[in-house]
């Protein structure tokens, strides 16, 4: 680490920033649909000023962003100026990203995302089974695996049907286990999906996890973590959709807000002396309570059936 007396450190090349902190499903496994997290939608306002202060980076370093994620805790589809910010985006990073729950893929969002120029979409779809999936995401919309899937492959189908490459399709598939000892292995594709997938099987690609036990979630961990190397606290910005400057991507129920972009710059905030604390401690083997048994620094503990679904 760079200047390791007081942890100043280079303009990171990640930056996250969250078009909407809101969602409009209930999945049981995530601090957004149990309520743990603030609610809001990022204005074009709040975007802009975070756009001029990437403008300024860039310029300094004199090239662009490696990239640029728009998503953080909530639906970014939800925000009417979304695919504004992807085009407003492409001009700042080299490669432009976005997770969705996919119930707003509708035929005419498809379109609009596809001529967007965003690179890279990850649609969520969790569980082993079509069941699981609609028993652990719930929401007032009504969607399910069936009608979610069927829009990836819409997407999947449009996207050749106009000769483009972009954007990339990626599943995110969360897993729950029945037993921590179920995690000494990693999780594959469920059957179900890859069966459903079978025709664009050549265009997607899968991300199976396991679900983790989320930072600022009631958790016992041990006093003196595993590792003391963060990367999410030297290499990635996180700016929610109120201009809070977050301490990491696991923050989605803002406990460690580093400051707000409207009031100070994403520079000066990356470097603040709040900033320097956190790594210092982290290096040091004593991170911040909302870092307590995140799975960066210590042995990773997930979260099991018993936890979120009633027992019979």
């Amino acid at each position: 680490m760079p200047e390791k007396s007081n942890y100043i450190l280079p303009f990171p090349q990640v930056v996250r920033i969250e078009p909407a902190a809101s969602c409009n499903f209930k999945c049981i496994h995530c601090p957004t649909g149990l309520d743990m997290s603030p609610t809001g939608i990022m204005t074009m306002e709040t975007f802009e000023r975070i756009a001029r202060n990437l403008e300024a980076v860039i310029a300094k370093q004199g090239k662009p962003l490696r990239v640029i994620v728009l998503y953080h805790g909530g639906e970014p589809l939800l925000n009417k100026h979304f695919l504004e910010m992807i085009r407003r985006s492409k001009k700042l990073a080299k490669l432009v990203k976005t997770v969705t729950n996919g119930s707003r893929l509708s035929d005419e969002v498809i379109e609009e995302i596809i001529d967007s120029g965003l690179d890279y979409i990850e649609i969520s779809l969790d569980g082993i089974s079509a069941e699981e999936n609609d028993r652990i995401r719930l929401n007032p919309a009504g969607a399910t695996f069936e009608s979610v899937s069927g829009q990836v492959i819409s997407l999947i189908k449009r996207r050749k049907e106009k000769n483009s490459q972009t954007p990339a399709v990626s599943i995110s598939n969360t897993q729950i286990p029945e037993t921590e000892e179920q995690v000494s292995e990693a999780p594959h594709p469920p059957q179900h999906m890859l069966d459903r997938f079978n025709e664009v099987s050549a265009d997607i690609t899968y991300n199976p996890n396991w679900a983790l036990v989320w930072p600022g979630m009631p958790i016992k961990a041990e006093n003196r973590p595993d590792n003391n190397f963060c990367d999410h606290v030297e290499n990635t910005i996180s700016i929610r959709s109120n201009g809070d400057m977050v301490v990491c991507c696991y923050d989605l129920v803002s406990k460690m807000p580093m400051g707000n972009v409207l009031e100070t710059s994403i520079e000066d905030i990356w470097n603040s002396k709040r900033y320097q604390d956190v790594r210092k401690a982290i290096d040091e083997f004593n991170p911040p309570e909302l870092c307590k048994g995140c799975p960066v620094l210590y042995k990773f503990k997930p979260m099991v059936k018993s936890d979120i679904f009633p027992r019979k």
